[in-house]
């Protein structure tokens, strides 16, 4: 037989927080903010064929791709040795533990075009590095052979 339903704290009810200020905040992702930035690279990265970040999904975990953005640094409630913001979401790089000092070096460029595999762990997406270029210097490259 079903038993009544009770709202009163007790030992198969307990009570989480007394009050609604005890209550944490939801962990918010860091909102895009490169759009403007990367208008100088925008033809650069269509011909890259680069993937917008907003398109990586969870379906998208062990895929490889390449992405292009600007280099923010890491937030404490994402895990990450940096964050890529491309305009439209920002997602974590984490090197993994074998990554390369030239790799390592490679990722404090201010503006990236990074080839790697998603990742979707814990809920977030992540890419992993394999390639770092700086995307300034692709873009002026490209340039003068067009």
């Amino acid at each position: 037989m079903a038993r009544g339903l009770s709202r009163r704290a007790g030992p198969e009810h307990p009570v989480l927080f007394r009050f609604g200020d005890e209550i944490p905040e939801p962990v918010r992702p860091p909102r895009p903010r490169a759009a403007a930035a990367l208008e100088p690279f925008s033809a650069v990265l269509a011909a890259a064929e680069a993937t917008a970040l907003d398109l990586l999904d969870a379906r998208s975990d062990g895929r490889t791709v390449l992405v292009g953005g600007e280099r923010r640094p890491p937030e404490a409630s994402l895990a990450g040795d940096a964050l890529l913001d491309d305009g439209t979401a920002v997602v974590p790089l984490v090197l993994g533990s074998r990554a390369s000092r030239a790799l390592r070096s490679a990722l404090t460029t201010r503006y990236l075009l990074v080839t790697g595999v998603v990742r979707h762990r814990d809920g977030t997406l992540s890419i992993e590095p394999s390639e770092v270029a700086d995307l300034r210097v692709i873009a002026r490259d490209w340039g003068g052979r067009r």
